[in-house]
């Protein structure tokens, strides 16, 4: 005759096996983030990294937590720059936060999935041959099944040490030309990059302009969506768009020309910006269209008080921009007021100094 186990009994014994699992998963972790503090460790996470971001890296701490998913933490990491722009830091970040792939893990290796970034600061450097240092950043798209036999040695340790997305909080942009700092900076980045496909690189990032040395009260927030190429030439193909909203007309002035010129109003832009998409190597240089629409209301004197009657103005310009030359050529230009409009076409021309 078959006996029962009492419902007493196979309660028991689900309460030992959840409290068994409990006790192996603290172990683990206990085990994970001892091993992490380990010199031996730290090399080796520190090699993954420069592999992963393709440049020298810095991190003065490292933690790991398993639960309620596998994740890398390294605390004031630095990335060096590309000697052939300089000898400053290109990104720093107060905190990575690297999620880390089960199936990687189960075979011994460091496989990052998402890597968040917390207070990052990005310095954007232009050399004097017209080149980023970001161009040759981003790293390319997963290798394809169809590679060469020649290829297929590396392709396996390659595919663990590229990104696929990184999402950036509190951020901060910077800009050099050659060994010069520019004023002008954008902070409180936030938003994504994503491989899109291989070797494109989706992003949707929103950020406030900022510049150094002028007390600004509005600056409105910048919006940018599109696809860039990584490790391509000039990050092209290309495809942006931009949208600037809830700024005032004062703190546009202050932020171009670094004064207040007593101003006021409204302002926004949205704009259109691609390179590449079509004949990617139709123009030398890399061929920038564009198109732009700026508007401007409640324009008034900075001593006056705003009234419904105040003008507005709106300004409208299609064209095309090749950055190797510095050529800007508008083949459409409009500037519409409540009672007037002017159209036209512009051209302007880099010329060099002569001595």
């Amino acid at each position: 005759m078959q006996t029962r186990e009492s419902p007493v009994s196979i309660k028991g014994k689900r309460w030992k096996l959840a409290l068994a699992a409990v006790g192996a998963i603290a172990a683990l972790q206990l085990a994970a983030s001892g091993l992490v503090r380990t010199r031996q460790a730290k090399a080796y996470l520190l090699a993954h990294l420069e592999r992963t971001f393709g440049r020298h890296v810095e991190v003065r701490e490292f933690t790991v937590s398993l639960l309620p998913s596998p994740q890398l933490d390294a605390q004031e990491i630095s990335v060096s720059e590309d000697p052939a722009f300089g000898n400053e830091y290109f990104l720093r970040a107060e905190r990575l936060s690297a999620g880390l792939r089960w199936l990687g893990l189960l075979r011994g290796r460091f496989e990052f999935g998402t890597v968040a970034l917390t207070r990052p600061s990005l310095t954007l450097v232009r050399n004097e041959e017209g080149r980023w240092n970001l161009e040759q950043w981003l790293p390319p798209g997963k290798t394809s099944t169809g590679n060469s036999a020649g290829s297929q040695g590396s392709a396996p340790e390659a595919a663990t040490n590229r990104l696929e997305k990184i999402d950036i909080e509190e951020g901060r942009v910077s800009f050099k030309l050659g060994e010069d700092k520019q004023a002008f900076a954008f902070v409180e980045v936030s938003g994504s990059v994503q491989q899109a496909a291989p070797g494109r690189w989706e992003m949707e990032l929103e950020a406030e302009p900022w510049r150094s040395g002028i007390q600004l009260q509005s600056t409105g927030t910048i919006h940018v969506r599109g696809e860039v190429a990584g490790t391509s030439s000039r990050l092209q193909p290309a495809q942006l768009q931009i949208h600037w909203e809830d700024a005032s007309l004062a703190d546009m002035f202050r932020l171009v020309r670094g004064q207040d010129t007593g101003v006021r109003g409204t302002f926004a832009v949205d704009a259109t910006a691609e390179s590449g998409m079509k004949q990617p190597a139709a123009v030398p240089g890399g061929e920038w269209s564009f198109a732009m629409q700026v508007r401007a209301g409640q324009i008034h004197r900075w001593d006056l008080t705003e009234r419904s009657d105040n003008p507005r103005l709106s300004f409208r310009l299609q064209g095309r921009w090749n950055p190797a030359t510095g050529n800007v050529k508008a083949d459409e230009m409009l500037v519409e007021a409540p009672k007037s409009n002017l159209r036209g076409t512009a051209l302007l021309e880099q010329t060099e100094d002569v001595v």
